[in-house]
């Protein structure tokens, strides 16, 4: 029997980010990943938005850029909804914040899209409309910043801090039983098929949507909904999304510096194979993209089902958890966000609650922002629709 402080399952963004950090902290952890860590490429648009950025900065100490990692920014987007699209430009000027490239500030692009917004609300515009930009989590026209970049360049950097600092990896390998009394865990080798056991103190999920440790600690799966993409030639700057508020969706092409992504999620279809593939087909014949790489599926979680703690010396991170955006997807700055709360309960011991108490008071704000968005997703993209079309124009073919 192997033995370890903390066992983490997952070594993606969430998994390695909290490896990083409590090997910092002179913490024992090691590391499972299902698949060849180095080899692997995770399902992702890409995108890198504001809160993603700080939180990358507040757990390595640089920027995306000091990091080696080459973003694109999204400068133009346009959002399409049946016969209409609206183009916006996001923000160009930026000023520091808390030691950060992001910023606040609003060009006059950004001001004349709020001066816009304002006058669609206060002369006619649906309550559902008012009260999408009333409840959205954070979310001001103008004041976020976003980036893409191909999302492996972003897991292999975190992978290889976490392994600088001297923690370990075991590969191809999972968790095949959890006894949570002995607090030992079955694992089992995928190539060679050998079983062992580890022991730990505590243990981790950071396995993606369709977490093997939670769903053998709960006995269930979380409520997912199936998503799928492909890399595709750079054939525009802009970012295109076709927003589908019937089906609580879209379809996306998002630049990323030398290629762009293309993919699609629509929740209330959930895992509909037939129906998403051909609501995906339909919007890349649109835009004229051949898809000639093999489109791959993945499962996220809606964010219905969110789960910190399954059981007692147990915790939850990033998708593992269900902190997902059912709204506008996002999920990378999740993963930071949950890795580095926890870490920091670690660290502080928990005061008098308890590791458990200090993790759950950290992720208290980014629960409610994940639970509001799932609860009014239908206000968030039926009022998207509206103001496409009060702000848009009709599109031309």
């Amino acid at each position: 029997m192997q033995e370890t402080d903390i066992l983490v399952v997952g070594a993606g963004a969430a998994g390695a980010s909290l490896g990083y950090l409590l090997k910092q902290a002179g913490k024992d952890v090691l590391l499972l990943e299902m698949l060849d860590a180095k080899k692997k490429n995770k399902l992702c648009a890409g995108i890198i938005e504001h809160r993603a950025d700080k939180a990358f900065t507040d757990i390595f100490g640089k920027t995306l850029a000091e990091a080696g990692l080459v973003t694109m920014p999204m400068e133009t987007m346009i959002v399409r909804h049946d016969d209409y699209e609206m183009s916006h430009t996001m923000p160009k000027k930026h000023q520091a914040v808390q030691g950060t490239e992001q910023g606040s500030v609003q060009d006059e692009n950004a001001q004349g899209f709020v001066a816009s917004l304002r006058n669609y609300l206060q002369k006619g515009g649906k309550m559902a409309a008012k009260m999408a930009v009333k409840k959205a989590a954070g979310y001001e026209p103008g004041v976020v910043s976003y980036k893409a970049l191909p999302r492996k360049h972003f897991d292999d950097y975190i992978l290889n801090r976490y392994l600088e600092a001297g923690g370990q990896l075991m590969d191809r390998t999972t968790v095949r039983s959890i006894d949570k009394e002995r607090q030992v865990a079955c694992c089992v080798n995928l190539v060679t098929k050998e079983t062992f056991e580890i022991k730990y103190n505590t243990l981790v999920g950071a396995d993606g949507a369709t977490s093997i440790v939670r769903r053998l600690l709960t006995g269930k799966r979380q409520s997912t909904t199936l998503a799928l993409e492909a890399p595709v030639p750079l054939t525009l700057r802009e970012t295109v999304i076709y927003l589908r508020p019937a089906d609580h969706g879209y379809f996306w092409y998002i630049p990323r510096g030398k290629d762009a992504t293309v993919g699609c999620v629509y929740h209330k279809l959930g895992c509909r194979d037939s129906e998403i593939r051909k609501h995906f087909a339909t919007c890349c014949e649109d835009m004229g993209i051949n898809i000639e790489n093999k489109i791959r599926g993945a499962l996220i979680p809606d964010g219905s089902d969110v789960l910190l703690q399954p059981a007692e010396n147990c915790f939850l991170l990033g998708e593992a958890a269900g902190l997902s955006d059912n709204f506008t997807g996002g999920g990378i700055h999740y993963a930071l966000l949950s890795s580095k709360a926890l870490a920091d309960a670690f660290a502080g011991g928990g005061g008098d609650g308890g590791v458990q108490a200090a993790y759950y008071k950290a992720m208290k704000p980014h629960l409610d922002a994940v639970h509001k968005n799932y609860s009014n997703a239908n206000i968030y993209f039926a009022a998207g629709g509206k103001v496409v079309e009060f702000l848009g124009q009709k599109k031309t073919n």
